[in-house]
C-alpha cells in the first residue's frame, strides 16, 4: 500500500478543480452577482450540511471493508449493497428535511432581494434531487478508497468537478443567470458522479448477486457509523454556521465578501485531507503502535508541507485578491483569507491524529468534544460578526480551530509531543503573521521577509521533504520496472 501515492492521486484530483475555480468565481460574480453568488453559497453549504443523513455509512463502509481485504467478493459486495440500499432510503428522508428547514432559512431569515427570493424557490426544488444521489455516493467512493482505487476516484472527481463548476457558468454566460436554472445545471454533474462511481464499484469491490441489505452488515455499519453521523451533524454545522450567521446579521452580500477569500484559502485543507485519506485505510487495518507511529509521521510531513504554503499565502492572499476580485471587494474581505490560514496550520497538526483515532477508538469522544465546541464557536462568531464584521467571523473560525485541535491532541495523548514538533514551524508562522502587519514597509522588503521565511521553513525540514520525494520517485521506479 502506497500512502504517498495516493497522497498524490487525492491531491491530483483537488488541485486541477481548484484552478478553475480560482478562475471562475470572477466570472460568476460578474454574470450572476454578488447577492446571487452569496444566495448560491448558503444552498450549497445547507446540501452539504444534510449530508449527514448518510449515518456515517460513508466512513464505515471504508473501515469496515478496509478490514475484509482478504474477505470473498460476495461478503464485500453485501456489505456494499446493504450501505448503498439503506443510503437510498436515507436519501429521500433527507430531501424532506432540507425542503422544510431550507425553505424557512433560506425565505424568511436571510435578507435578500424579492427577485432572489423567488428565485430560490425554484433553486429548492431541484435541490431534492441531490442529496438520493449524494449519500449513495458517499458509500460507493468510501468503498473504493478501501480497496484502494484512489486513481479511479479521484479520476472521476475530476471530471464531475470541472462539469460542475464549468457547466453551471456557460449556462449563465448564455444569459440564464436565475438560481432555479444555475442550480439543476450543478447537479448535472452529482448524478455523473453517481453513475461513474456505481460503475466502478461493480468492477472492483466487486458487486455480485441481487441488491439486497443484511441485518448483520446494518447492525455493524449503525454501530460504527452511529457516531459518525452524529459527527456529521455536527461538524458541518461548525464550518457553515459562519455563513448561516453572517447571511443573517449582515445580508447575503457580506456572504460573498466571507466566502470567496474562504474558499481561496481552504483549498490549502486539500492537502492534509488528501493524507488523511489515503491514510485512513491503512490506519483500520493496522495496529495501536504502528497506527500511532503512521500518525505522527504524517504529523511532521504536514508540517513540512503546510508551514512554507501557509506563510506564501500570508503575504499572497490579499493581493491575489485585488487583482482577482478589483481593490473595491478584496477591501471588503481584508483579513479573512490570512486568518483562515492560520487555523489550516494548526489545523494541520491533529488531522492525522485525528484520522488515526477515527480508524481505530470508538467515536464518542470526538462527538462529545464537537458539542463543547458548539456554544463557544457561536458565541465567538455573534461577538466577531457585530463587532468586526466578515473579519471578525474569520477570527472565531480560527480561534474554534484552536480549542479544537488542542482538545483532539489531548485525546490522543499527543499535545505535549506535538507541540515541541512544531514549535520551529510555530515562531516562523508567527513572524510571518506580525510581517505582513507592516504595511508601511517598502514593497521590496515586504516581499523579502515573505522569501526569507519560507526559505528558511524549506531548508528547517528538508530531510522530512526529501524522505517524501524520495518514497515517491523510488515507488514511480518500481511500477516502471513491472
Amino acid at each position: 500500500m502506497s500512502i504517498g501515492r495516493h497522497t498524490l492521486y487525492n491531491l491530483g484530483g483537488a488541485v486541477i478543480p481548484m484552478l478553475i475555480a480560482l478562475a471562475t468565481v470572477p466570472l460568476y460574480i460578474g454574470y450572476i452577482g454578488t447577492e446571487r453568488y452569496g444566495v448560491l453559497a448558503v444552498i450549497w453549504a445547507l446540501l452539504g450540511y444534510f449530508s449527514f443523513f448518510d449515518l456515517g455509512f460513508g466512513r464505515a463502509v471504508t473501515q469496515r471493508m478496509a478490514r475484509l481485504s482478504e474477505a470473498d467478493d460476495a461478503e464485500r459486495s453485501k456489505l456494499l449493497w446493504t450501505a448503498l440500499l439503506s443510503t437510498f432510503v436515507l436519501g429521500i428522508l433527507a430531501s424532506t428535511v432540507v425542503w422544510i428547514f431550507s425553505d424557512y432559512i433560506l425565505l424568511n431569515k436571510i435578507d435578500m432581494s424579492i427577485t432572489s427570493r423567488s428565485e430560490v424557490s425554484g433553486a429548492l426544488a431541484w435541490m431534492l434531487l441531490a442529496l438520493p444521489v449524494l449519500l449513495p455516493s458517499t458509500v460507493m467512493q468510501g468503498a473504493l478508497q478501501a480497496r484502494l482505487r484512489f486513481a479511479e476516484v479521484n479520476a472521476i472527481q475530476l471530471i464531475t468537478s470541472m462539469i460542475s463548476q464549468l457547466l453551471p457558468l456557460a449556462v449563465a454566460a448564455s444569459g440564464h443567470v436565475e438560481l432555479e436554472v444555475l442550480v439543476p445545471a450543478a447537479l448535472v454533474s452529482r448524478i455523473l458522479t453517481a453513475v461513474l462511481l456505481f460503475h466502478q464499484s461493480r468492477l472492483h469491490v466487486p458487486l455480485v448477486g441481487r441488491p439486497m441489505i443484511d441485518s448483520d452488515d446494518l447492525k455493524a455499519l449503525v454501530a460504527y457509523g452511529g457516531w459518525i453521523s452524529v459527527m456529521s451533524f455536527l461538524a458541518p454545522l461548525l464550518v457553515t454556521v459562519d455563513r448561516l450567521i453572517i447571511a443573517t446579521l449582515s445580508g447575503a452580500k457580506a456572504v460573498a465578501l466571507y466566502t470567496v477569500p474562504y474558499d481561496l484559502v481552504t483549498r490549502a485543507m486539500v492537502i492534509p485531507g488528501s493524507l488523511s485519506s489515503a491514510l485512513f485505510p491503512r490506519l483500520a487495518s493496522t495496529g495501536a503502535d504502528e497506527s500511532r507511529e503512521l500518525a505522527e509521521r504524517a504529523t511532521l510531513i504536514l508540517l513540512a508541507v503546510m508551514t512554507p504554503v501557509v506563510i506564501a499565502g500570508f503575504f499572497l492572499v490579499q493581493p491575489f485578491l485585488n487583482i482577482w476580485l478589483g481593490v473595491e471587494l478584496a477591501k471588503g474581505s481584508a483579513g479573512v483569507g490570512e486568518l483562515i490560514l492560520l487555523g489550516i496550520w494548526v489545523n494541520a497538526m491533529v488531522i492525522p491524529h485525528n484520522a488515526r483515532y477515527m480508524a481505530t477508538c470508538n467515536p464518542r469522544t470526538v462527538v462529545i468534544i464537537y458539542l463543547i465546541q458548539i456554544p463557544i464557536y457561536l458565541f465567538m462568531l455573534w461577538v466577531g460578526i457585530q463587532y468586526f464584521g466578515v473579519a471578525g467571523a474569520a477570527a472565531a473560525w480560527a480561534l474554534r480551530v484552536v480549542i479544537d485541535t488542542t482538545m483532539l491532541l489531548r485525546l490522543n495523548n499527543a499535545l505535549l509531543k506535538t507541540l515541541k514538533l512544531a514549535s520551529g514551524s510555530m515562531l516562523l508562522i508567527a513572524v510571518a503573521a506580525f510581517g505582513i502587519t507592516l504595511t508601511n514597509l517598502p514593497s521590496f522588503v515586504h516581499w523579502m521577509i515573505g522569501i526569507v521565511l519560507i526559505g528558511i521553513a524549506l531548508f528547517k525540514d528538508r530531510k522530512h521533504l526529501i524522505d517524501v520525494m524520495q518514497a515517491i520517485l523510488l515507488r514511480k521506479e518500481k511500477n516502471h520496472d513491472r
